[in-house]
């Protein structure tokens, strides 16, 4: 909630500001990022970063663009940093999603394992590391405190240095510059909130880019390593979970409209599923095969 009683964000999405999705990793932004196309013409959105680049290259590209370029989206979708927002010359506001931490390590672990395109992949099957060799190898920033990283706009910490102070920065981020920061876990109602936020009509999903199986659970040594690791990202989703309830309790018909909502995305999901999921199914078997090459 903001100080004057709005929902996050109400003031900024109100005078109609370009949107900026910061993608962070493994927190079901690949479903999100088909719900937010949906609410845009094409010629009004812009992805800012294919897989694999590094944050860094991800602004400096952007900043090099003509002014008018980077004036024209009204989305900008990427796995980027807080920071894009200075070099988007008319209003914007964020949007993003957090994940327990814990999952999150997890979902990105298994990711890197499966993904031949990853940057680490074929260390990590090449030496079989594990879980917690993976942790205390330092070898990927997504393992430490990655969420408040991005939402700082943190490119340049060492592994195993995030402060405190990263962590303020980014509560003091999203409090200006967020108008919604949603959670994984209640991606239905995290919708909901955005749609009464932003205004967007189309919020119906079927989920996208899951990952296949279940995941064996953790050793007690690699829990601890991801609570050491993301002792920072833990108090984050805390501290968001607490500002998206107080969200909804202002909001009288928020109950409501989620029922709604769950009701026509039950309606949806066949057809969502006949026009993406089963597609996407088709395109994973011809890629595992060779016959296609994997998306940019």
């Amino acid at each position: 909630m903001t100080a004057n009683g709005d929902a996050p964000g109400a003031a900024a999405a109100a005078k109609d500001p370009t949107v900026i999705f910061l993608h962070i990793g493994k927190t079901a932004g690949t479903t999100l990022r088909r719900v937010l196309r949906r609410n845009f013409p094409s010629a009004d959105v812009m992805v800012v970063r294919a897989r694999g680049r590094p944050r860094t290259e991800t602004l400096a590209d952007f900043a090099k663009l003509p002014e008018a370029e980077r004036a024209r989206p009204r989305l900008i979708m990427g796995h980027t940093v807080f920071g894009l927002h200075e070099l988007v010359p008319r209003p914007s506001t964020y949007v993003s999603m957090v994940r327990k931490p814990k999952s999150l390590v997890l979902s990105q672990y298994t990711f890197v394992q499966r993904t031949e395109g990853h940057r680490h992949h074929e260390e990590v099957v090449r030496t079989g590391m594990s879980l917690e060799d993976y942790i205390e190898s330092g070898l990927a920033l997504e393992m430490d405190n990655s969420q408040t990283r991005a939402i700082a706009g943190d490119l340049d910490t060492p592994y195993g240095e995030c402060t405190d102070e990263m962590l303020e920065r980014a509560k003091r981020n999203v409090e200006g510059h967020f108008g919604v920061v949603g959670i994984t876990e209640r991606f239905d109602e995290s919708l909901v909130l955005m749609q009464h936020v932003f205004g967007w009509k189309k919020i119906s999903y079927v989920r996208a880019n899951v990952a296949p199986g279940k995941r064996p659970e953790p050793s007690e040594r690699a829990i601890q390593l991801i609570e050491e690791h993301n002792r920072l990202d833990n108090e984050l989703y805390r501290w968001v979970g607490e500002r998206f309830d107080a969200a909804i309790a202002a909001d009288p018909g928020f109950a409501d409209a989620c029922e709604r909502f769950e009701r026509a995305n039950s309606l949806y999901k066949p057809w969502g599923n006949l026009t993406y999921t089963f597609p996407q199914r088709v395109y994973s078997r011809l890629r595992e095969r060779g016959i296609v090459a994997r998306k940019a």
